[in-house]
């Protein structure tokens, strides 16, 4: 297998943005809260992540990465009842491109990043073996448009 896959997102800085909108239409983007905060979703602004390779999974044919705000890389996402912010510690996760948007799950492919309400304010919270929209993620290069 190649280290290239086209289903996997390059390393770089990204808005991550739920596939669902709010009620009123707004996009939804992970939102960083702060050091030790839970990430949210809210009204997509400017909020950016950056990307960092781990390495690669020959299993699932794809890069395993580190998600860090963008405003302090020397923090990065994990998981506990909700994704949080820590320091740097070798969180890493399957970024992948999965039918209507990206798919970001733990190292274990067990848990996908997901909302469980389409409103300013959720939690991004871990879902067992899950594949509805809310676990799907349009991500999108720092800077861009949504359209």
């Amino acid at each position: 297998m190649s280290s290239d896959s086209k289903f996997q997102l390059p390393p770089g800085d990204y808005a991550i943005v739920n596939r669902v909108n709010a009620s009123d239409g707004k996009r939804l983007a992970l939102t960083f809260n702060g050091d030790g905060k839970n990430v949210t979703v809210t009204p997509f602004d400017s909020s950016s992540w950056t990307i960092e390779n781990y390495k690669y999974d020959e299993v699932r044919a794809t890069s395993l990465q580190h998600v860090k705000p963008k405003s302090n890389t020397k923090l990065e996402a994990s998981l506990g009842p909700a994704v949080n912010v820590r320091p740097v510690g070798n969180y890493v996760f399957g970024i992948t491109q999965d039918g209507s948007g990206w798919s970001i799950k733990d190292g274990d492919k067990k848990t996908s990043w997901s909302i469980h309400v389409a409103a300013s304010g959720s939690e991004v919270v871990p879902l067992s073996e899950s594949t509805g929209e809310k676990q799907r993620w349009v991500i999108v290069k720092a800077g861009t448009s949504l359209g």
